[in-house]
């Protein structure tokens, strides 16, 4: 195939994959700017908004906690069975959000551990805004320890070496040398994390149901509203979160950019 035909082909295809995934969004905004503003007057939609932003930052603050230490520590483990353990660990990124939301309701229901939980800490998963932060973040650990794990391989070996042989033990280098290193990552990881926690549907569905002005975020006030028939409310709040996904993702891209690094 010559040259030219082969780089028409392919701006081609970059084109085609451009204009199917951006034309059904911007019609989804273009719609929905009218009807964001009687959206945000709306006390439900307000709700779904704050439990929305609530859950996301506290499974998000509690998933980086978890992803770094347990990213450093598969980073360190140099046996055999260490991509046994990470494809363990990356099993929820392979399930449908149903099938994740299913595993959580047998585990965290009564007829697993809730009722231990609730008898002897009052902590309730099921139907609770506890089970939509839980929901989230067994959803999207995996990733966030991936991201970083990726990220600890990048790091330049010479100055982990260079902090030990200067004294510093080995917390000493992850506080100082390595945390510093992961810097812009780990911004970016939690940027991500919290976008992906903020649109979870399918595990929240299935372990906090879908009660309105109780379990509601924006992805199941979207649900609720369709179901009803509330059309506007439904493409509003639907735009709402195509804002805010808009937004991470462009502090994403530019903590990521050549020039800031």
């Amino acid at each position: 195939m010559p040259n030219k035909l082969f780089a028409g082909l392919l701006k081609s295809v970059l084109i085609f994959a451009a204009v199917f995934l951006l034309t059904p969004l911007a019609v989804l905004i273009i719609k929905g700017l009218n009807y964001i503003i009687p959206s945000l007057m709306s006390p439900e939609v307000i709700f779904s908004l704050k439990l929305s932003l609530e859950t996301s930052t506290i499974s998000t603050a509690i998933c980086m906690l978890i992803a770094i230490p347990a990213s450093y520590a598969l980073y360190k483990y140099t046996s055999r069975y260490r991509h046994l353990i990470e494809n363990i660990l990356y099993t929820p990124m392979s399930l449908p959000h149903l099938v994740s939301g299913v595993a959580l309701l047998l585990l965290f229901g009564r007829n697993g551990i809730g009722d231990f939980l609730y008898n002897h800490f009052h902590i309730d998963f099921v139907f609770t805004a506890y089970g939509i932060t839980l929901a989230q973040l067994f959803v999207h650990l995996p990733f966030a320890i991936k991201i970083t794990l990726t990220s600890l391989e990048e790091i330049n070996q010479k100055m982990i070496f260079t902090a030990r042989t200067l004294g510093c033990n080995e917390f000493q280098s992850f506080i100082h040398i390595i945390l510093p290193s992961l810097r812009r990552s780990i911004l970016s990881n939690i940027i991500m994390t919290w976008s992906r926690a903020l649109g979870e549907f399918g595990a929240v569905m299935m372990l906090a149901g879908t009660t309105r002005m109780k379990t509601e975020v924006l992805p199941t006030s979207i649900f609720l509203n369709m179901a009803t028939g509330d059309l506007d409310l439904a493409i509003g709040t639907a735009a709402i979160l195509i804002i805010l996904s808009l937004a991470c993702m462009l502090i994403f891209n530019s903590l990521l950019s050549p020039k800031r690094r």
